[in-house]
């Protein structure tokens, strides 16, 4: 199980982590740090069982013992505290599952991938679906282009699947830009629309956004013949009307929509109410 040599090499290699996480930390771009970050992290927690194995079987004496857990304490800390600085530039959510306790099921919210690319191409094509944002007849576009829009799509633009018992039912988006999330939200399983679901979902998810750094207002536009929605917004999540404009949808027939705002302060004094 190794001997003195090599759990000196490992020791040398965890300690100079630490220099990779300083520049790690530097990264300006979320999906390399992202990326390079849970590199180190694998490799520290393979050398990590490295050396508790190691001291098992191997027994060394106590300065060697305290000099092993040191390290593995130390660059442990350093781990955590820059996994909860990426958890708090709203980085984390956006790259991981999230399963919330929903009537004694569970709901997830994960990062949509290129083998979603089928499912949403089928919801994207379906008029009833996408008629309330002003394709009566379905988008028109094919699985191939999805999936190319999926795999290139900027960081800050995001698409999530939401999943009950583990079958895709829905998908939600939100658009970040200077502090501002414009969001939408579909429920496109009919067996599972106006159930509460989707309410559900946009309060855990606003949750989520309001406790980054990089979101500190919401905004939410639907038509206004979408009355259930226009309801959720208004009434139970306490968004604000700001507008109200015209469009044209894709048959040439003038429709109307609704815009709101949804601020930090906003949310955190509805919240307290709960």
């Amino acid at each position: 199980m190794g001997n003195e040599k090599d759990y000196k090499q490992i020791l040398d290699k965890l300690i100079a982590l630490t220099n990779d996480l300083d520049v790690i930390s530097h990264i300006k771009n979320p999906e390399k740090a992202i990326n390079e970050f849970d590199k180190v992290e694998n490799f520290y927690k393979t050398q990590k069982e490295f050396l508790k194995n190691f001291m098992i079987l191997q027994n060394p004496d106590k300065k060697a013992q305290d000099s092993i857990e040191k390290v593995i304490a130390d660059v442990g800390s350093k781990i955590s505290m820059l996994d909860d600085e990426f958890d708090c530039r709203g980085w984390r959510i956006f790259n991981k599952r999230v399963s919330l306790s929903y009537s004694g099921s569970y709901v997830s919210i994960r990062k949509a991938q290129s083998s979603d690319a089928e499912i949403l191409t089928k919801w994207w094509n379906d008029g009833a679906i996408m008629a309330h944002a002003g394709f009566p007849n379905g988008v028109g576009t094919t699985v191939e282009t999805v999936r190319e829009g999926i795999i290139n799509r900027s960081f800050y633009n995001l698409l999530f699947i939401i999943e009950y018992k583990r079958e895709p039912i829905g998908e939600l988006s939100a658009n970040i830009k200077e502090g501002i999330a414009s969001f939408g939200i579909k429920i496109c399983n009919e067996k599972y629309q106006n159930n509460g679901i989707g309410t559900f979902v946009m309060q855990k998810f606003f949750k989520e956004l309001f406790s980054s750094s990089i979101v500190n207002k919401i905004s939410i536009t639907t038509n206004i013949k979408n009355s259930r929605a226009v309801h959720v917004y208004r009434d139970k999540l306490k968004a604000v009307e700001v507008k109200q404009f015209d469009f044209v949808d894709a048959n040439g027939d003038k429709q109307k929509s609704i815009e709101f705002e949804l601020t930090k302060s906003q949310w955190e004094e509805l919240t307290k109410k709960e």
